[in-house]
């Protein structure tokens, strides 16, 4: 269908209406909008103010500190014998109290071996000896006679003599061979009782009574409990650094190729079952390195009469694990600082001009809960305790709690 011109006109008046009414809405809005941004006023302005960090801080202070090397290591008896049968026979007697774990005095009989027949041996011998004896001046007084009718008087044979003396030879031969025998048995004799050779410990049971046993069958286990040792490794280095020697190992021709001689300290041994648990030990010796893991074995010694004057019920025995603070040689000059304060890379935070500042340092010992400083810092500095993570640098900190010394980590 075909408009006419006045439709057409009439609608290019319509959309130009609906143009202008559009246009004049944006400007009403856009002006209201401006009035409104000229109403509003800025808001204040607050300052900038940097909030401090609140720490707590020691100053430094430089002392000497003794050196307390921590070690742990297992208790041993001092002597281990295993008993063997010397000769053979039946057991016909054996201690009341020969049982694995009973202590058995010096000089008590562990068991015995039937000697009928070693004392029948050496009776026999002994009889024979009597008669060789007997023999014997026979034989020396014909030898003498003939040697001296011959010499003299000219009487006999040079044959004969040399008859005579070839008896009186082989009756001392056999008299020798009867008094070695006679010896033999005797030991043989001895050896069918054995007696405690100190006092000890059963440690192995492995006989009864009427039971045959054999030369060399170990029958019994023995430890001597009187001295204990405990061999506890430690890092070579710190061996070398702080042990105590009995002279200077940089002093003096060394006469042999092994460690100097360690000061005789005392050490004490506390059970880590229960520290309540505890003795007195001595440095004894070095007595081995230990090539593959760096370390050096130290051996110390615990005199277990120290137990009977404290009548402890259950002392320090074999076979425990322990742990001993071997007291080292002095630092000197050193700053005492709790552990944590000390980053990994071996630097502290100290408070300067109320400004924090990471300060590298030189750790000389890392002891129990405590860092032990040589150098870095200065008599005065203050030092940061307070536990930080990654701090930023120059960070403006308020010191709250300031100690003179550390005197140990807080709870």
């Amino acid at each position: 269908m075909v408009m006419s011109e006045q439709e057409k006109g009439s609608m290019r008046t319509t959309v130009i209406i609906r143009v202008v009414a559009c246009v004049i809405i944006l400007l009403l809005g856009f002006g209201g909008f401006s009035f409104l941004k000229s109403r509003k006023k800025a808001p204040a302005q607050a300052p900038l103010v940097e909030r401090p960090l609140k720490v707590e801080a020691v100053s430094v202070s430089r002392k000497d500190v003794p050196v307390l090397i921590e070690a742990h290591g297992e208790l041993r008896s001092i002597r281990m014998v295993e008993i063997a049968a010397e000769v053979a026979g039946s057991v016909v007697e054996i201690h009341p109290r020969l049982k694995t774990g009973a202590v058995i005095q010096k000089g008590e009989l562990l068991f015995a071996i039937d000697d009928r027949d070693y004392a029948t041996e050496y009776e026999s011998n002994k009889t024979r000896l009597a008669i060789l004896e007997r023999d014997k001046e026979i034989t020396a007084k014909e030898l003498n006679r003939v040697r001296t009718l011959f010499e003299k008087n000219k009487v006999g044979t040079r044959a004969g003599v040399e008859k005579a003396e070839q008896a009186a030879n082989n009756t001392a031969d056999r008299l020798a061979q009867v008094k070695q025998a006679m010896i033999r048995a005797r030991i043989k004799l001895e050896r069918c009782r054995v007696y405690a050779p100190f006092t000890c410990r059963i440690t192995l049971k492995k006989i009864e009574k009427g039971q045959y046993v054999s030369p060399g069958k170990i029958v019994l286990g023995l430890a001597d409990d009187s001295i204990l040792e405990l061999e506890v490794p430690l890092d070579s280095g710190d061996a070398f650094q702080w042990l105590q020697f009995s002279r200077n190992m940089m002093e003096g021709p060394v006469t042999e190729a092994w460690f100097a001689e360690l000061k005789p300290v005392q050490v004490e041994v506390i059970w880590t079952e229960n520290s309540e648990n505890r003795a007195v030990a001595v440095v004894n010796r070095v007595s081995a390195y230990d090539e593959k893991t760096r370390t050096v074995r130290v051996v110390l010694q615990i005199d277990s009469r120290q137990f009977m004057k404290e009548k402890h019920p259950m002392p320090l025995v074999a076979g425990m694990f322990c742990r001993v603070l071997i007291p080292g040689r002095t630092m000197k000059g050193v700053v005492e600082l709790p552990r944590w304060a000390v980053s990994f890379e071996n630097s502290v935070y100290v408070v300067r001009g109320d400004r924090l500042e990471t300060v590298p340092v030189e750790v000389a010992r890392v002891q129990e809960n405590r860092a032990y400083i040589s150098s870095g810092l200065e008599e005065g500095d203050m030092v940061i305790t307070t536990r930080l993570v990654n701090p930023l640098e120059r960070s403006l900190v308020e010191v709250v709690d300031e100690n003179s010394t550390f005197e140990g980590e807080k709870e």
